[in-house]
């Protein structure tokens, strides 16, 4: 029976020890004299950044990256397809499918208009990511797909910056 409250009581200091130790050493961490401006911690809702605000008037993000253009097969086959330096050109199924679009692509010029295939999920928890092109750099080429049922769609792709 002894043995057992000296077990206890020295659980309970160890316990208290290493909460208030480490209680210091968060508050510690509170205390920047140095003159940073950075801190670790989010005090509140983060002040907007002049780099991450939307720019509405060409519809990019983030140091001037241009949001993906999403397209289904079917859009693609109807015409040529324009793209600014480092935009993704991602492949979604048609309406009437459902989940990931999985088949294959390429370019002309791979240099130019890159293919990344489909990731998907092992499970539903997974994440799951489309087939697309990354436009690499300025230039003229055609692009092409072959969808899952073998189906090949082939379009012009021009690229260059706004």
């Amino acid at each position: 029976m002894r043995k057992r409250i000296f077990t206890a009581v020295t659980a309970s200091i160890l316990t208290v020890g290493l909460l208030t130790g480490g209680a210091a050493a968060f508050a510690a961490t509170q205390d920047d004299t140095s003159g940073s401006d950075e801190t670790p911690f989010i005090h509140g809702v983060p002040t907007p950044d002049e780099n991450l605000d939307a720019n509405t008037d060409d519809g990019s993000f983030i140091h001037g990256v241009p949001a993906p253009l999403l397209v289904t097969p079917a859009e693609l086959a109807k015409g040529p397809v324009s793209l600014e330096p480092g935009q993704a050109l991602i492949i979604v199924p048609d309406a009437d499918q459902e989940g990931v679009w999985t088949g294959t692509g390429g370019s002309d010029d791979d240099t130019l208009l890159h293919f990344v295939a489909a990731v998907t999920g092992a499970t539903d928890d997974d994440a799951s990511l489309n087939a697309g092109f990354s436009a690499e750099k300025a230039g003229t080429t055609k692009g092409w797909i072959a969808g899952p049922d073998g189906q090949r769609i082939t379009f012009d792709v021009t690229i260059a910056a706004s």
